[in-house]
């Protein structure tokens, strides 16, 4: 596969009956959850990397799409995993982690892994999309490219985002924030410390309101916002591998 189609492209990796359905971020693309598939795969999980619509392809494109269309791709990722997979976890970052959230009141997986899932957005400016929208219909990246990731990882990502699909995930956030006292599988929560796209409050906020289901909180000191292309990638897909066993069958662990 050419690079840069490998960087758009969704992927799969047939594994065991535990399935992984990797869901990237706002603007982003496979890419930025390709290294942890692979990693997941090594270790034995089926992997899902899902491509969200009008991601990976140019901002034009995305601008066409809103939450509800993102929302149904993360859904058709979970029952595409269910034709060979028993369990369903859902791993994402950022706005993924969100969609994760989202399947998760639904009650369509079976645990959640996030990755600076957004409650809160950094830059203060994002509330204000629906003010420029008469104006302008793309701004530039809001936040200074994120602290702690490792050279020579590519990663495919918009440097214009178009306003519409910003006011739609601030629509997101606030349908999911209102929703997540419906969740009731287990959940590891990760926030980097040095995330300039996402208020690290924003963790605290998910933490509370799932509280009855006793999630796992983890901060990452060394990494910024793309969690998964970090510096502490490998202790990342550590920390999710250790999460994982816990749905493997009993016999198949001895």
């Amino acid at each position: 596969m050419e690079p840069q189609r490998r960087l758009v492209e969704p992927f799969y990796f047939s594994g065991n009956r535990v399935g992984c359905l990797l869901i990237h971020g706002f603007s982003g693309a496979p890419s930025e959850m390709r290294w942890l598939g692979e990693r997941l795969a090594k270790f034995g999980w089926t992997v899902h990397g899902i491509r969200l619509s009008g991601h990976g392809t140019t901002p034009e494109q995305m601008a066409k799409t809103r939450w509800e269309d993102w929302a149904k791709d993360a859904e058709d990722g979970v029952r595409e995993l269910r034709e060979t997979c028993d369990t369903v976890i859902g791993v994402g970052l950022s706005m993924g982690g969100l969609l994760t959230l989202h399947l998760a009141t639904l009650g369509l997986i079976d645990g959640i892994v996030t990755m600076n899932a957004p409650m809160v957005l950094a830059d203060r400016r994002t509330r204000y999309a629906p003010l420029v929208r008469p104006f302008v219909k793309f701004v530039g990246k809001l936040t200074a490219p994120a602290t702690g990731t490792a050279p020579g990882l590519e990663r495919f990502v918009y440097d214009r985002i178009p306003v519409d699909g910003l006011i739609s995930l601030n629509r997101g956030i606030r349908q999911v924030r209102s929703k997540l006292s419906a969740i009731t599988c287990p959940a590891l929560l990760m926030q980097s410390r040095k995330d300039s796209t996402v208020n690290p409050v924003s963790v605290q906020i998910i933490k509370k309101q799932i509280q009855h289901v006793n999630p796992i909180l983890h901060y990452w000191e060394n990494s910024g916002h793309i969690l998964t292309l970090g510096r502490e990638r490998e202790e990342v897909a550590l920390k999710v591998h250790e999460f994982l066993l816990q749905f493997m069958p009993q016999e198949s662990i001895s």
